[in-house]
């Protein structure tokens, strides 16, 4: 199998997203302990969406030279998979919320909650990704 300059290009963006993902995943990691990050969570990608994309990266490069079309429908794959555990877990701790606000337990309902508009987000992400992937790879 050849790899063409189009798989090449594709190898050597992929390889950029992952540096790019690791190093600000770092440098938010190391600068959140040092000054206010309040305006960083407007306006950067959450740290879990940075180790997703990272991880998506890896897992195509990871695969071998790979024709354009399974490179695409590899990371569409790895998307929907990353969204599908985002959502499962999210389902899960929805159920265990409102089995707690069953019993009366409101605190513990809703901080079990706290977090799920990020992880919505996150999902909503990789939703995109991938749709954005698909249309990327039917063009011309």
């Amino acid at each position: 199998m050849t790899t063409t300059s189009d798989d090449c290009q594709l190898r050597e963006a992929l390889g950029n997203l992952l540096k790019a993902s690791d190093e600000l995943a770092s440098a938010i990691e190391l600068s959140s302990g040092s000054f206010d990050t309040g305006l960083l969570d407007d306006i950067a990608p959450s740290k879990r969406e940075l180790m997703l994309a990272a991880n998506s990266a890896r897992k195509i490069l990871n695969a071998g030279t790979s024709t354009k079309p399974d490179i695409t429908k590899k990371a569409i794959a790895a998307n929907i998979e990353a969204m599908r555990k985002i959502l499962m877990d999210s389902v899960l701790r929805t159920s265990e919320a409102f089995q707690a606000i069953q019993v009366g337990e409101q605190n513990q309902a809703i901080g079990g909650l706290l977090d799920l508009d990020r992880d919505l987000e996150d999902a909503l992400a990789l939703h995109r990704a991938a749709v954005a992937l698909h249309r990327t790879g039917r063009a011309p």
